[in-house]
């Protein structure tokens, strides 16, 4: 072969369409996480209690499982709270009646303030055991 005619060999490029890239599943997983970090985040916020300081104990533990828990705090100057909300004996009573009816194992957390009177947390105990809780916990931070 006669050096020309191997340039005369035209070399054919084979091209390849573009490829595009697909939006639609990255922007619906976008969509989902922005969603499922604002139901976190709703959550977090109405889970959230009130601001105490428990009293401290030698022999605290704290429980591994900690489903089906229900809160009361009580702070300093003997009010109670369910969450965030300033509640009343008889609010704090029907809630606990209609917390345990739709979970019968519902087991109530009681969080006192360690300045909280002796007879202020009582009151929240007897409330609690009429309200047929079966489990009353009292928390401490463990020393």
């Amino acid at each position: 072969m006669m050096p020309w005619a191997a340039m005369a060999i035209k070399l054919h490029r084979v091209e390849r369409p573009e490829e595009d890239f697909q939006m639609a599943p990255m922007i619906d997983m976008v969509f989902l996480l922005l969603v499922f970090f604002m139901c976190v985040s709703t959550l977090a916020q109405a889970d959230k209690s009130k601001e105490v300081t428990l009293p401290e104990s030698l022999e605290s533990e704290v429980a591994e499982d900690l489903s089906d828990r229900g809160v009361v705090t009580v702070d300093a100057d003997g009010q109670a709270f369910l969450g965030e909300r300033s509640v009343s004996a008889a609010e704090i009573k029907a809630e606990l009646q209609s917390s345990l009816e739709q979970n019968p194992r519902l087991r109530v957390t009681v969080r006192a303030d360690q300045e909280t009177s002796y007879k202020d947390i009582k009151a929240v105990l007897r409330v609690c055991a009429d309200a047929g809780a079966y489990e009353v916990i009292y928390a401490t931070h463990q020393q």
